[in-house]
């Protein structure tokens, strides 16, 4: 049978999405929008575009309205699940998987599903996702990593690290993760002696180490040199580790510097509920609450579900 047009189109977008070209696969979805407007297949990269561009509030709405639509389509439920998580909807994203696997049981499925009830909590249930996925797709190693640190299991979460990098040598992220886990390892005073060494050398903390870092200054009772080295780093941490100091900074009381961090790196963050609470935590108790709700003012209109967190914080009774 002959290939048409729009045939042409969606394998060409499908290359340029693969490949990254983004600007050649914005072109070419344009061109395909006017040929095939209503197929599931077009419709579905369309979607997958929205993702790779991160325009996740366009690609929520559309996945809700695909979904709909095609009712019978693996890959819509997949790329739909990728949505909902995009926007740490979680059990939505669970559901979307779920369906997917239902429809077209597959690896990427249940990667992402791993992904998903590891963000959940259900550590037991996504480590079983991922080991049954980590032959097809290495990736889910490193996910793998994440989940065992986020249950507390360092050394397993370096070994499954070390499992990528022997498939992955040149890696950079893993790499990194791998001499991050390593210092964690370290008793406090060692950590922070490695730390001393290199600044004695005339370098700086590197990123990935300064999360443990000022972790280890506040549980060793040095919280004057944490707030010392937070303040001298703030503006310039990578949003990822900002996040990241953020909490240690909650957990450790210092709420002052937590709200600060959060603060700055609030718009990234308007759909993350628990973020949002510990974030209206810190400013009540370092007296920012009238800043926070100023920032919710100027959002409100891009992540409305902000409006309803600011009637809460200017509720009569409130402090």
């Amino acid at each position: 049978m002959p290939r048409t047009l729009a045939d042409v189109l969606k394998h060409n977008l499908r290359q340029a999405l693969r490949d990254g070209r983004l600007d050649d696969a914005r072109a070419i979805l344009a061109r395909l929008q006017k040929e095939d407007s209503l197929s599931c297949e077009a419709r579905g990269l369309e979607l997958e575009f929205y993702l790779r561009t991160n325009r996740t509030a366009e690609a929520a709405a559309l996945a809700a309205q695909l979904c709909e639509l095609f009712p019978g389509s693996g890959r819509v439920f997949y790329l739909a699940g990728q949505a909902a998580y995009r926007q740490r909807r979680y059990a939505e994203a669970e559901a979307r998987f779920r369906e997917s696997l239902r429809i077209y049981p597959g690896a990427q499925a249940r990667h992402w599903l791993g992904k998903t009830l590891t963000q959940l909590g259900r550590f037991e249930e996504a480590e079983a996702e991922l080991m049954a996925v980590k032959e097809q797709i290495p990736q889910a190693l490193l996910d793998l990593a994440w989940l065992h640190e986020r249950r507390g299991d360092l050394s397993a979460a370096l070994a499954a690290t070390e499992s990528f990098l022997a498939l992955h040598p040149d890696h950079e992220f893993a790499a990194r993760q791998r001499v991050r886990l390593k210092a964690m390892l370290l008793d406090p005073e060692a950590l922070i002696a490695e730390v001393e060494s290199l600044q004695g050398m005339g370098e700086s903390v590197p990123e990935h180490l300064f999360p443990g870092y000022v972790r280890r200054l506040f549980e060793t009772g040095l919280g004057p040199r944490a707030r010392e080295e937070i303040g001298a780093r703030m503006r310039a941490l990578e949003p990822r580790t900002a996040v990241q100091v953020a909490w240690i900074c909650y957990r450790a009381q210092a709420y002052d510097l937590a709200c600060a961090l959060f603060l700055e790196r609030l718009e990234a963050n308007t759909g993350d509920v628990k973020y949002l609470r510990a974030l209206e935590a810190a400013a009540r108790r370092s007296g920012r609450l009238e800043e926070l709700k100023d920032a919710y003012r100027r959002l409100a209109p891009h992540a409305r579900n902000l409006y309803g967190r600011l009637r809460a914080l200017s509720a009569p009774g409130k402090p």
